[in-house]
């Protein structure tokens, strides 16, 4: 997992792709129109929530790594992890500015806010930490910038494939079916992963999955390696940015015993599909909720 995606997670933070999910704008690419809002987003995934809330065409600037929808390839980048170019920000007269609560650094925000302290630009944060959080961010958007229509509708098409996605893989919330142990490895060194407050715990929970470290107090705890192997996960996922750099896995692959090694239970997560909160995540939740489901049918539970 890169370093940005690991500061997208630790700051809040074999599948067929969930029907009716399509990569799609919602607007036209052209510029707003004069006296239409004009909106700035401090994070990649807030481009995607924008788009799907029918705001594309009113984007005037997105922070570095924003890739979704296409029609922004070409806008001012005005921040990324570490830095905000407010006075670029300025001269681009956003009325509206948006920006991820875990995900984009305090100084940042703060000097935002002071710097704009004075003016009608308004900025509003977003903290999605359940799927269905991504639709009310679509909708209070959508309010906000008065395509309430088109929100709408793609909130109600999210909920739609959450359902269906949990339909799909219903059988593993029986009382009685198999829960397979989970760790979802963030970084190796140190040793991180995530416990259940998390979006993707959430997706694990839904996949019927057992979160390992699912009630450990931080958003983003650090672990042993031997904590790791006492709980002997059955699958273990982790989000890459480059599909051509492969994961290594060897300080888990080494050991025989370990079940997920026995399972071949190894799994890469496109980060752009995982790690960020928009519609796109259901690409990765049905990656986690299918590799889960195989190793469920393939397992059979330990005996304690």
């Amino acid at each position: 997992m890169s370093s940005r995606h690991l500061i997208a997670l630790v700051a809040i933070q074999l599948a067929m792709a969930v029907p009716g999910w399509a990569e799609t704008s919602n607007l036209n690419t052209a510029p707003p129109a004069q006296g239409s809002p004009r909106v700035i987003t401090l994070t990649p995934h807030l481009s995607e929530v924008v788009d799907a809330a029918g705001g594309a065409s009113m984007l005037v600037g997105v922070s570095a790594h924003s890739n979704q929808p296409s029609s922004i390839k070409n806008l001012p980048i005005i921040s990324d992890a570490r830095s905000l170019d407010l006075e670029r920000i300025k001269t681009l007269q956003p009325t509206l500015i948006i920006y991820w609560q875990s995900g984009t650094p305090s100084t940042q925000i703060e000097a935002l806010k002071k710097y704009f302290a004075n003016s009608s630009t308004k900025i509003m944060s977003t903290e999605p930490r359940k799927l269905d959080d991504i639709a009310k961010d679509i909708e209070t958007i959508g309010r906000i910038l008065g395509t309430t229509q088109i929100a709408d509708q793609s909130a109600k098409q999210f909920r739609q494939q959450v359902k269906a996605l949990q339909n799909k893989y219903k059988k593993d919330q029986k009382t009685n079916a198999h829960r397979v142990r989970v760790f979802y490895q963030i970084w190796s060194q140190p040793l991180m992963t995530l416990n259940r407050e998390h979006l993707i715990g959430d997706i694990i929970q839904l996949c019927g999955g057992e979160q390992l470290f699912a009630t450990e107090k931080l958003l983003v705890p650090t672990v042993s390696r031997e904590s790791v192997l006492k709980a002997d996960p059955e699958i273990i996922f982790t989000a890459v940015d480059n599909k051509n750099i492969k994961t290594d896995w060897s300080m888990w692959s080494s050991l025989p015993n370990l079940s997920a090694t026995k399972n071949n239970g190894f799994v890469e997560i496109n980060g752009d599909t995982i790690s960020r909160p928009s519609p796109q995540i259901l690409i990765g939740a049905e990656k986690i909720c299918s590799s889960i489901e195989a190793i469920r049918l393939s397992s059979s539970p330990r005996k304690h």
